[in-house]
């Protein structure tokens, strides 16, 4: 590697190109580092190539704009010609796009914008960049501020000797190429449009209109295909910026955008109705803090006072079932005490008397009496010898006490019963059996109704917890409004607006950041003896992002330098 190139002292490589190598270099004379690219030396042999470079290289170098990457000096030393410009920090829009991922639709307008500007001053000035691409387009802050670098393959429309070198290669990147470049026709600043076109269509659907595994068939789809349908991956992306998309990559010239002006009106057409949608917060798909906080409320509430009310329903049902046992065990064991005498003296009469005076009671549904044979001999229902009518196969088990049996069981008569099963006794002796079917339907009415009215509450506490939520929430939304129209206000330019309220919660320590804030930007504006209210906003990234309009003054007093990437191309097209 050389050590120096005239007065430059080369410090290392950046890149290399078809056609082209890229240093960086250092200028002694003003201090500064540069990047020199140079030709290749099998380019570098031959005259034609070394006088079109050096041709191409003024030209470029008459061009001064703020999103085109400046070219200091041109010349040839030791027979090797070199450009010296401006080195920039920061990644090519390829790599940049791939580490955010995702780009903002607004930060891509603006980025449209820029490069639709330069386009348009290169044009003005006859001047066509015929390489339009990613990795030609480098970012110079997070914000979406770009340059265009790389004219080393440019021409002068006034040009007419351009066309194929003596190779038959033609100066451009095959997906960015237009239909004119490929057939070899005249180009002009419509060709560079196009490209832009293409970059836009990557940038809103990730990837190129036209996907081909080798150059021929891809030449052939640009020039014979229509355009693929643009599905954007923002399900937000306005249509009349996939128009804009569209008119770009017609493949008549006279159909495209005609200058970069044009195109600007329309994105910044597209711009404006996107930041009024922001503003006002009609085109953000979110939901609102207060909807947020009293469904979050509501539903922590509803499932708290949920689970609580199981709770409270499960042992009340229990303590209430319990009662109801110790009713049917009391009262099963007073009529077997009742029975045993009649039934050891065999008075059927007296028992069928009792058994009809007890099924007076509601809640009585079914009595029986069997003897120790199990023959029943007195009962509420129409059953004889051993037959008690219920279904044995429906019968539960659900607790025993003292010889006390408790069932759960059903017939066609009663429904569903608790049938207490008690044996008679006389003088410690079994002489029969007593079965008492009580009704549960008392006990379903009592549970029916303390849900009815746990449910109640539920409902009432929720209403007054989502009612209580959305006015507080509604009511924190106030300085957060404040905030956001304030912010809104920076992002346009008015550095002289101030928070004037006062609270006494953490949103006062808020707002005093916000005014500090405010202050150091309006004292950094008149340090700089520029107006603030005649700065015009743009983008801002995020709400804590910089104010765009601050930055891009910062950048006009401040020169950074970077590595320029340079990317390879292949072979069948050249590239300097």
């Amino acid at each position: 590697m050389m050590e120096t190139l005239g007065r430059y002292r080369i410090q290392g490589e950046l890149g290399r190109g078809a056609m082209s190598i890229v240093y960086r270099a250092y200028d002694p004379h003003i201090k500064r580092v540069v990047a020199i690219k140079i030709l290749r030396p099998e380019y570098a042999e031959h005259k034609a190539y070394r006088q079109r470079f050096v041709a191409e290289a003024r030209a470029v170098g008459t061009l001064t704009h703020p999103g085109i990457v400046t070219v200091f000096d041109v010349g040839e030393t030791a027979g090797t010609p070199f450009i010296a410009m401006e080195r920039v920090d920061g990644p090519s829009l390829d790599d940049f796009v791939r580490d955010q991922r995702s780009l903002p639709l607004r930060m891509i307008l603006k980025m449209a914008m820029q490069i639709g500007d330069a386009l348009d001053y290169a044009h003005r000035q006859g001047i066509v960049h015929q390489d339009i691409k990613l990795e030609n387009i480098i970012c110079t802050s997070d914000s979406g501020n770009v340059k265009i670098m790389d004219f080393g393959i440019a021409k002068r429309r006034s040009d007419t000797s351009w066309k194929p070198d003596e190779h038959g290669h033609i100066a451009g990147t095959p997906h960015y190429m237009s239909p004119e470049t490929l057939r070899g026709m005249e180009v002009d600043g419509r060709s560079d449009l196009y490209a832009l076109g293409v970059m836009l269509y990557w940038l809103l659907a990730g990837r190129t209109p036209y996907q081909a595994t080798d150059v021929s068939d891809l030449f052939r789809q640009i020039l014979n295909e229509p355009l693929p349908p643009l599905i954007p991956q923002y399900p937000d992306a306005p249509e009349a910026l996939l128009q804009v998309v569209r008119t770009l990559l017609q493949k008549d010239p006279r159909d495209r955008y005609q200058t970069g002006a044009e195109l600007i009106e329309d994105l910044r057409q597209i711009d404006d109705v996107l930041a009024t949608q922001e503003q006002s917060w009609e085109g953000k798909r979110i939901v609102p803090i207060r909807v947020r906080w009293t469904m979050v409320m509501g539903l922590l509430v509803a499932v708290t006072v949920a689970i609580g009310l199981g709770v409270v329903h499960n042992r009340q049902n229990k303590a209430s079932t319990g009662l109801a046992f110790d009713y049917g065990f009391t009262l099963s064991r007073l009529i077997a005490d009742q029975a045993a005498e009649d039934l050891l003296l065999e008075d059927h009469v007296a028992l069928r008397a009792m058994v009809a005076a007890m099924a007076r009671n509601r809640d009585i549904a079914l009595l029986q009496v069997s003897d120790a044979a199990g023959i029943i001999v007195a009962s509420t229902s129409d059953t004889s010898g051993d037959d008690d009518g219920l279904a044995t196969s429906g019968r539960t088990l659900l607790q025993s006490r003292d010889g006390q049996q408790v069932f759960s069981a059903s017939n066609s008569a009663t429904g569903r019963i608790m049938l207490f099963a008690t044996p008679i006794r006389y003088q410690d002796h079994d002489i029969g059996s007593l079965r008492v079917g009580m009704s549960t339907e008392g006990l379903s009415a009592a549970n029916r109704t303390t849900v009815t009215a746990m449910v109640v509450l539920m409902l009432v506490t929720l209403v007054v917890v989502f009612a209580g939520a959305y006015t507080l929430s509604r009511r924190l939304m106030v300085p957060i409004e404040l905030v956001r129209r304030a912010l809104w206000k920076i992002t346009q330019g008015h550095f002289d607006s101030r928070i004037r309220q006062h609270r006494d919660d953490e949103f006062e320590r808020v707002f005093s950041a916000y005014n500090a804030m405010a202050d150091s930007l309006e004292a950094r504006m008149l340090s700089l003896h520029i107006n603030p209210g005649s700065i015009t906003g743009e983008y801002v990234a995020s709400a804590d992002a910089q104010p765009a309009g601050a930055d891009s003054l910062a950048k006009t007093h401040e020169i950074k330098t970077a590595e320029i990437p340079v990317a390879t191309v292949p072979n069948a097209v050249d590239r300097g």
